[in-house]
């Protein structure tokens, strides 16, 4: 039986690309890790890489236009928040170039913790919660589905990482690696388990999917189908259900208009992005040196991104208003929080 979302979020703007979030995720980890049991990825580990990192670029082009959209803010103010938007990754590109080291640690800190929080979020959503602070689940799933692949995957990453970060040869001390796999995947299973118990099946379930995902399909494969299939589709199903003009669509069960709307929306910003890969491409030499000069920008737009989804996650917390669902007030709790 396909996953469906929680009955209070039956009928609402976010019922629709919730579900299909949900099932599309599913279904792409489940066919990449068949592909790799039946016949092993091998020497096309990367088709799922940069595939996954293709799908995944459209999900934060429409950063700039949400929280107008949500405050209902005049378009002067919503350019001026595009303009700041930009400031930030400018800002941020400009960090990373002149202190590597340091800021390839807070891109990697950053960006496991806004990978788990927007799990925990996009869970609590879809079952009709309130978006609440889950720091444990939030910091074991940020871990499994970045920090476990980055250590598997350390030898392939290394050329980069050294080039990124000159005087480093870009490998870990083992003990880290080992620190992180002994403590990671057993945190992951107790989390599982917890959210079994507490009666979140589907969510039990996902985190098993992904620890079959990062234990058994090449690292870097794994990292391409997660942040494509899995982190970018669930983003986008929150981003069209607090989209007012879609609203009706969605709660009549109408998927193909909304996905209109967000793709014209998105096709400039994520056209200049293809814009400058193309450059970046012609300008470097294989794809390690492209991935050297994408690393930066990749960090850079990753900074106010997280930062409009912290927004958006507070804004549907406990006391706020859930874009896409009824009120905070009419949600009634399942389960047991996670801490």
């Amino acid at each position: 039986m396909l996953p469906v979302p929680d009955r209070r979020t039956a009928g609402t703007p976010l019922a629709g690309p919730a579900r299909a979030a949900t099932v599309g995720s599913l279904t792409a980890v489940a066919a990449v890790v068949a592909v790799e049991v039946a016949v092993g990825w091998g020497d096309l580990a990367w088709v799922p890489l940069v595939a996954g990192l293709l799908l995944g670029l459209p999900h934060g082009a429409v950063d700039h236009l949400l929280p107008g959209r949500l405050l209902r803010w005049p378009p002067a103010r919503s350019a001026a928040f595009a303009l700041a938007y930009a400031g930030v990754a400018a800002v941020a590109w400009l960090l990373f170039r002149a202190f590597p080291g340091p800021a390839l640690l807070v891109f990697v800190v950053l960006s496991a913790w806004h990978f788990g929080t927007g799990e925990t979020a996009f869970a609590d959503l879809r079952a009709g919660r309130p978006v609440q602070r889950q720091v444990t689940a939030s910091v074991v799933l940020g871990a499994l589905v970045l920090l476990v692949p980055l250590v598997r995957g350390q030898a392939d990453a290394a050329p980069v990482v050294s080039a990124v970060v000159p005087g480093w040869d870009g490998l870990l001390p083992p003990a880290v690696t080992t620190a992180v796999l002994v403590t990671v995947l057993p945190a992951a299973a107790a989390l599982a388990t917890e959210r079994l118990l507490s009666g979140r099946w589907l969510e039990a379930a996902e985190v098993g999917v992904l620890l079959v995902l990062v234990l058994v399909v090449p690292p870097f494969a794994a990292f391409g189908v997660w942040f494509g299939a899995w982190h970018a589709p669930r983003h986008g199903a929150r981003v069209l259900a607090g989209d007012p003009a879609s609203a009706a669509d969605l709660a009549a069960g109408r998927l193909g208009a909304p996905l209109r709307r967000f793709a014209a929306a998105a096709a400039a910003p994520t056209a200049a992005v293809l814009a400058v890969l193309a450059l970046l491409w012609s300008a470097t030499d294989g794809w390690t040196g492209l991935l050297v000069t994408l690393l930066p920008l990749l960090a850079a737009l990753t900074l106010p991104h997280a930062l409009v989804v912290a927004w958006l996650d507070r804004a549907s917390g406990a006391g706020g208003q859930i874009p896409g669902t009824a009120p905070a007030a009419r949600a009634r709790p399942t389960g047991r929080s996670t801490p």
